[in-house]
């Protein structure tokens, strides 16, 4: 469905194991406070899917030495500053570098506020510089901002974001997801029945839709991938101000969506508002012409939104 690294993930759902064996559905397993462990091969063994390993603190020797062993294992080496005060982004940095100089993957888990563009811009650049492969964003007690804050990490393009909040429902999964999620962690204590529904239902999801984390519109408050839905910017609307959170003009939004268009069943569309369906909405949004325009393609909405995917990394990277 995903991967992250090296690790290749059924589903989109993580939860805390402690150790012990997920259920089989999920996509990863956090197993926490490894620092002191011996039998590092026995609990990514034992976990049953793909592991992450959680250190809150260790000397660079133990890091090392742990890192070696995730490589071996094909798990992902974390590194838990959540808790922290005040994080020094060069030392964790230069921790990040030497998991990698194992060859680990790594994983991050952090408190907003530190990777936030806002208070701190740049520090998203320099853990992907570093070689992050996954932000492990904190996001409890956050409350209504939760949803905004991912959004502001998403738009800074980053590396991959695991979002752990209080997850009830498969609309709050959704939500997240929708802002810029890649993978959702579920909160402690997490109902290991819970996680399986949810795991399954996101795969449903994917199978139907072809993009489990597709964004909202960006008049709806989407993140940047939301511009692969947006129309050609004609008139005052939200795009103009994510084309400037993008550095890109209208005019180069138009040409480069044309050229992504080129070639694929998005460029035609005869009928739609301007002439091709690359300008059209999400497939959940009804649209009596786009609907009738896919169906002169050829194109089912699961097709037409894994393309639609495409012109969001088109037009990101």
């Amino acid at each position: 469905m995903l991967k992250i690294g090296y690790a290749s993930l059924k589903s989109p759902v993580a939860m805390i194991c402690h150790g012990n064996a997920c259920p089989p559905d999920v996509g990863l397993a956090v197993i926490e406070d490894v620092e002191e462990r011996d039998d590092i091969d026995a609990l990514v063994r034992d976990a049953g899917v793909p592991a992450v390993l959680s250190f809150r603190s260790a000397s660079s020797d133990r890091l090392l030495e742990v890192s070696r062993t995730a490589a071996r294992m094909r798990a992902i080496l974390e590194i838990d500053l959540s808790g922290e005060d005040s994080v020094d982004l060069i030392r964790a940095c230069g921790l990040i570098k030497l998991i990698k100089s194992a060859g680990a993957a790594t994983s991050l888990r952090i408190s907003p506020d530190v990777v936030s563009p806002k208070s701190n811009p740049g520090a998203i650049r320099r853990l992907k510089s570093a070689g992050l492969d996954l932000i492990h964003l904190d996001l409890r007690g956050c409350d209504g901002s939760a949803t905004s804050v991912l959004r502001s990490v998403s738009d800074a393009r980053g590396p991959g974001i695991m979002a752990l909040s209080e997850v009830r429902s498969f609309e709050d999964a959704k939500r997240l997801l929708s802002m810029g999620a890649d993978v959702i962690s579920l909160k402690e204590p997490a109902d290991e029945e819970f996680a399986r529904w949810l795991s399954s239902a996101l795969r449903k999801f994917e199978d139907i839709t072809g993009w489990y984390n597709a964004p909202k519109h960006i008049c709806a408050g989407g993140d940047l991938r939301g511009l692969a839905f947006c129309c050609p910017p004609v008139k005052p609307c939200p795009v103009h101000g994510a084309l400037k959170r993008l550095g890109m003009t209208p005019e180069e939004f138009v040409r480069r969506k044309l050229e992504l268009a080129r070639g694929t069943p998005l460029e035609k569309g005869d009928g739609t508002c301007f002439g091709s369906l690359i300008w059209c909405c999400k497939i959940t949004k009804p649209c009596y012409l786009r609907d009738a325009a896919l169906r002169r393609a050829g194109l089912t909405p699961k097709e037409y939104m894994i393309l639609k995917r495409r012109v969001a990394e088109g037009l990101l990277r």
